[in-house]
């Protein structure tokens, strides 16, 4: 899926002769190991020039509560749901990277050539 989602992306880059920002987001990691496989993922995606997100969303209780109780995270009660803050920590994270690249990608983009 990720591939089709990487050719989209390359087919509106040629159409709209702009470039696209987009990054890729790891998620269900392990906040405790980093798996071989996980790094030979990573690895693989930087090296086809493939930007991914210094921030990771772990594999967290919360994350998954969040749709059972259909709250988001700071609506969730800590006494029903374990590690909230480590969660919540983890999510402001991932959305200051996002928002400092979005005001990355304000800066007049390059052209694509067709």
């Amino acid at each position: 899926q990720a591939g089709r989602a990487f050719r989209v992306i390359q087919q509106q880059e040629k159409m709209s002769r702009r470039r696209v920002p987009y990054s890729v987001l790891l998620t269900r990691t392990n906040s405790a190991i980093r798996t071989r496989t996980l790094a030979h993922i990573e690895k693989g995606l930087v090296a086809a020039g493939i930007p991914v997100f210094d921030t990771e969303l772990n594999e967290r209780e919360a994350f998954r509560a969040m749709f059972s109780f259909r709250r988001p995270l700071a609506g969730l009660n800590p006494s029903e749901v374990s590690n909230l803050d480590k969660a919540i920590g983890n999510a402001e994270l991932f959305a200051q990277e996002v928002i400092a690249a979005l005001r990355g990608a304000q800066q007049p983009a390059p052209e694509v050539s067709a």
